[in-house]
């Protein structure tokens, strides 16, 4: 792998930041979109809807834990393809089935596999922005930026399918779009691996003795636990 230089490293980030348009923007945020039309179709209560996005948010937090791990034992850059392929896999079977506990192990397991995506993601990015220091604030911003390039991929597709399937009778028309969001990422996946190959992998070692203190990290986590609070409700319904 090779250190892109200072001409593609736009590029780059801007292809690295798909990790994150397919980790939430496609496969968490779009779930909102499609939440009516599926609990019209099956009947669901609000707390079974409300349910697949827990789910998938405690998919997400369980791997992001498992995440160094995977990372140290099949490298980082395999974390992130593996994360993106499942990602795109257990959106496609969310297309092929309406069993409720199905489809909810289908949202851990999407939580999880997109987990593997964002965080190897973000440690590629900030390798890349230590590479070129002086962008590093705007590398990070594009890829974290690409969340909002899967939510507007979302919004686009998942009226736009139905609409092309118009003279199709299927009975469950949300799973077409299921199936569609899988292949937007299959494609995304592709142009993800693509970009993280040009960045030479961390070196995870040279942290290996250092001690970690979660009160370090305290007033971050209660942030961000109660940022999260605050708008998975909003960004579900």
């Amino acid at each position: 792998m090779t250190t892109p230089s200072s001409r593609h490293f736009l590029t780059t980030a801007t292809g690295l930041s798909l990790g994150a348009a397919i980790s939430l923007g496609l496969s968490r945020f779009s779930y909102a979109l499609l939440l009516p039309a599926m609990r019209d179709d099956l009947g669901w209560s609000y707390f079974l809807a409300g349910g697949m996005n827990t789910a998938n948010a405690f998919g997400y937090l369980s791997g992001a834990l498992a995440c160094p791990l995977l990372i140290r034992l099949v490298n980082v850059h395999r974390t992130l393809l593996i994360g993106a392929i499942l990602t795109a896999i257990f959106m496609l079977t969310c297309g092929m089935t309406t069993d409720s506990w199905v489809l909810l192990s289908q949202r851990y397991l999407a939580g999880v596999a997109s987990a593997f995506t964002f965080v190897s993601g973000g440690l590629l990015a900030a390798r890349l922005g230590a590479l070129t220091e002086h962008r590093m604030g705007l590398i990070l911003g594009i890829y974290y930026g690409g969340t909002g390039l899967g939510i507007i991929a979302s919004a686009v597709l998942v009226p736009l399918v139905p609409h092309l399937m118009a003279g199709d009778a299927a009975r469950h028309g949300w799973q077409q779009i299921w199936i569609a969001l899988s292949v937007v990422c299959l494609i995304a996946t592709a142009m993800l691996g693509a970009a993280a190959r040009r960045i030479s992998a961390p070196t995870l070692q040279a942290t290996a003795g250092k001690g970690f203190r979660t009160a370090d990290f305290a007033y971050g986590l209660l942030g961000y636990g109660f940022f999260g609070v605050g708008y998975i409700g909003y960004m579900t319904f």
